[in-house]
């Protein structure tokens, strides 16, 4: 007689404990600790060392990083273009006439009509269409044989212009081109 064949049996399902809510929990191992309940206390999170630094500290890092990436974007511009992005100019204003019966090389400013020529007087210079680019001002006035001469130095002129007017004070202004004003060495002459 043939035995009949037994199957394997599977062991039955344990029971799973129900909460008051209708949900399934699993049951913790007797070995676990219980968890406490922490839902009255906030979130721990580590703190980085920004969140720590006032926030004035932080605007004032972040503006000088967005000002060395300015800087160094323009310079490295620049440098890659290898265009000179200004230029500058000097010269003498001479008033003739002036400061007889001092010695040469000695001190002097504009008198007679000239007061206003004299050390710090405003030297501008505009472009073709009537834009001021640039300004300088007269440097300390000294006796020569012809008067009283004051020399001076413009930097930061933009280049471009087809040609540039140069005024000291409200005297009216005398036309150059560029060529003229790079070259430097600028002589006026006001008074007789």
């Amino acid at each position: 007689m043939s035995t009949p064949e037994q199957q394997p049996q599977t062991p039955p399902p344990t029971a799973v404990p129900e909460t008051t809510r209708g949900t399934v929990e699993e049951s913790a191992p007797a070995s676990a600790e219980a968890t406490p309940d922490l839902s009255d206390h906030p979130p721990t999170t580590s703190t980085s060392r920004w969140s720590r630094l006032s926030r004035g500290t932080v605007l004032a890092i972040g503006t000088a990083l967005g000002a060395a990436v300015v800087g160094a974007c323009w310079a490295g511009t620049s440098l890659a273009c290898g265009e000179e992005r200004t230029f500058s100019t000097d010269g003498t204003l001479t008033v003739a006439g002036i400061g007889v019966g001092l010695d040469p090389d000695e001190p002097c400013s504009g008198t007679n009509g000239y007061s206003d020529i004299d050390f710090g007087a405003q030297v501008s210079v505009t472009d073709a269409a009537g834009t001021l680019v640039a300004k300088g001002s007269l440097s300390f006035g000294k006796k020569t044989e012809q008067g009283c001469e004051f020399p001076f130095t413009v930097d930061d002129i933009s280049p471009g212009s087809k040609f540039y007017t140069v005024e000291v004070s409200h005297r009216g202004g005398l036309t150059q081109t560029e060529d003229e004003l790079r070259a430097g060495g600028l002589a006026f002459t006001l008074g007789d």
